[in-house]
């Protein structure tokens, strides 16, 4: 099996016009694993290994502070090495000595360089603290550079989690229609996981999806040297000193929104170095762009979550309410955070069902009252487990008084234990097995549970995980049934 590296270098030759021989003779691999690579929308998975040190890793700091700043020769660099506790050889030293000679040499070294269009994009965030709705908060402003015709993306998030980075980088590529062959970023730890002794880069495996899902190759710059990427460094100054400074915004929407019409006016002003408006080049950018697919990769960054009776999924600390249709109350849900600070929530079918701004404090419990209308009592309260159990099922209000009767107090314990059943039962079957009980004057989950083992399984929505696998004929079930089975 390839590496996701590698996956997403082979996407990225095939969209330079490379073909499947040339690639496979560039990578040394064989014509059919190219091939299942181009066929493939998904990354492969692979076990990352942790490389294999050096006896004088533990002490880079001390030896480039000795060498660079109090300028030590070699040999006086070991003896103190040595009582620090380092039990290495001096030609390990030496060797690691010369990388930083090596390195401190290239530094010095600037060479100024133009792409040609569709070619190259820069990639970088920058944080800021902005004024919205009088509260001073801290924000990540997202800043995508093409390259050659100097045409600008900016979006802003509350955060910069690999989420939001993924999210703010193919919302760029989006808006654009595609990307361009390289995507030069910076050596954030959202996206670059580790850095090899030959100055080699080890990718996230979410920003190896992204590379090949759009096609581009990622490239990351080297350590402390920024100007690199200056292209996307640049106009950061700018965009604190004409736009964030001496603004106020009344919400994060509004920022963004805000946002997009400061750079698109940018957009419109001669650069400096091409001595053109960014907008009259970029359609020789746009014309190079590989396209792009037609599945997002930031909308596969998700989490499932269980809804309680009380119609209320917990993110981050805080509870928010979805809508009181009782299809949700005990079941699963997916929850997206949207630039930090939007939450959406989906069915298991991927409909939006609700949506939030997050809390800035945990502990809190965010209701909309739409989500409650038409219950009792007020909407700011939350749905009974009876009320739950009587909407579900026709017969639910006749066999939970039976409930009442027979068991008083632990009534709504039972009913959550048949509403539980819902999750691997239909509703239409679950209620025959009321009337049943009924019949039978069984005011219990054990006789419901009893009843329904003679019916099917319903058709269930699996969510798709990377790497699930589905037997041919085997119905998946979540561990908690076989554990339900038990009591």
């Amino acid at each position: 099996m390839i590496s996701v590296e590698k996956w997403a270098r082979i996407r990225s030759l095939a969209k330079e016009g490379y073909g499947k021989k040339a690639i496979a003779r560039m990578l040394g691999i064989s014509k059919n694993t190219v091939r299942r690579a181009l066929a493939s929308d998904e990354p492969p998975q692979y076990v990352r290994q942790k490389p294999v040190e050096t006896k004088v890793a533990p002490f880079k700091e001390q030896v480039k502070h000795m060498y660079l700043e109090q300028k030590l020769i070699g040999t006086r660099i070991h003896n103190e090495l040595v009582k620090l506790g380092y039990d290495g050889s001096l030609t390990t030293l030496y060797r690691y000595l010369s990388k930083i000679k090596q390195e401190k040499h290239h530094e010095k070294v600037t060479v100024r360089f133009e792409t040609a269009p569709g070619v190259q994009a820069q990639f970088d965030w920058s944080p800021y603290k902005v004024n919205i709705a009088g509260e001073e908060l801290l924000v990540q402003c997202f800043l995508l550079v093409l390259s050659y015709s100097r045409f600008k993306y900016m979006t802003f998030s509350t955060d910069q989690t690999l989420c939001s980075v993924i999210q703010a980088l193919e919302e760029a590529l989006r808006f654009l229609g595609g990307a361009t062959r390289i995507i030069l970023v910076d050596n954030a730890k959202q996206i670059v996981f580790e850095t090899l002794n030959n100055n080699a880069k080890k990718f996230n495996d979410t920003f190896l999806k992204l590379a090949g899902m759009y096609s581009f190759k990622p490239m990351a710059c080297r350590v402390y040297r920024a100007r690199t990427k200056g292209k996307v460094e640049r106009p950061f100054f700018t965009i604190e000193q004409h736009f964030i400074k001496g603004n106020v915004f009344d919400s994060m929407e509004d920022l963004i929104e805000k946002g997009h019409r400061f750079i698109a006016e940018w957009n419109q002003k001669i650069h400096k170095t091409t001595l053109k408006p960014p907008v009259e080049l970029l359609p020789h950018d746009l014309a190079q762009l590989s396209p792009a697919p037609l599945t997002s990769c930031s909308e596969s960054i998700r989490e499932l979550r269980k809804v309680s009776w009380d119609c209320l999924v917990s993110v981050k600390g805080s509870r928010y309410s979805v809508p009181h249709q009782y299809q949700y109350a005990g079941r699963r849900v997916w929850i997206r955070i949207e630039h930090g600070y939007l939450l959406l929530v989906f069915d298991l079918g991927g409909e939006l069902v609700a949506q939030h701004v997050l809390a800035r404090q945990k502990g809190t419990t965010n209701i909309k009252p739409e989500h409650y209308a038409g219950l009792s009592p007020l909407p700011q309260s939350s749905p009974r487990i009876r009320e739950v159990f009587c909407s579900c099922f026709p017969s639910g209000e006749r066999f939970y008084q039976g409930l009442k009767e027979r068991v008083s107090c632990n009534a709504p314990y039972h009913a959550q234990k048949i509403l539980a059943l819902r999750e691997y039962y239909n509703d239409e079957t679950i209620e025959l097995a009321l009337n049943r009980a009924l019949s039978f004057k069984a005011f219990n989950h054990e006789t419901v549970g009893n009843i329904l083992k003679q019916y099917p399984f319903k058709a269930m929505t699996i969510p798709q995980n990377p790497g699930q696998v589905k037997r041919a004929g085997c119905a998946l079930r979540p561990l908690n049934y076989y554990r339900d089975l038990l009591h």
